[in-house]
């Protein structure tokens, strides 16, 4: 694939990841700018297409690796200048794998995008994705959604039983 394919998928996918991850919650301070919600997404896709290249292209990463990358974003936001909790970094870099897996670019990510569709999925019900603060409430979900899964990856199981709810 020529670099500019590269580069033009990469850029969609962490687009679509950041519309998927910010869509049904806030994420901006009340008096941010226009250019300051640009520069933060600009060192947020960066900071997350260096960690994929660099770690998640070398090779499979843990189940502790990954929760460890999840926490790091979430203090990349915050050095930036507007936190992020850890639901959304969670949806926006588990999205980021799979859209990179699905198309070759890293190995299977050990982990999904906990997000409406795959709770419902695995009939976890109560939980809000959007409001998951700290690794401790991610890892029970997970832990969960790994029972449901059964033999299959999560990412595996996620391909075979994800459907969006509206098409148009």
């Amino acid at each position: 694939m020529s670099n500019s394919k590269e580069q033009f998928l990469k850029t969609e996918f962490f687009i679509f990841s950041w519309n998927a991850a910010t869509e049904h919650n806030l994420v901006w301070n009340k008096n941010t700018t226009d250019k300051a919600k640009g520069n933060f997404r600009k060192n947020i896709k960066e900071f997350l297409e260096d960690k994929l290249s660099k770690v998640y292209g070398e090779r499979k990463v843990t189940e502790e690796e990954h929760i460890k990358n999840i926490a790091e974003l979430q203090e990349k936001s915050i050095e930036l200048g507007n936190r992020l909790n850890f639901g959304t970094c969670q949806k926006l870099l588990n999205m980021m794998c799979k859209y990179y897996w699905c198309v070759g670019f890293i190995e299977e990510p050990p982990h999904l995008p906990i997000d409406r569709i795959n709770l419902e999925n695995a009939g976890i019900k109560g939980c809000n994705w959007t409001q998951i603060e700290d690794k401790n409430e991610y890892k029970s979900i997970i832990d969960k959604i790994r029972k449901k899964a059964g033999s299959q990856s999560l990412a595996e199981w996620e391909i075979v039983h994800w459907k969006r709810k509206k098409l148009y």
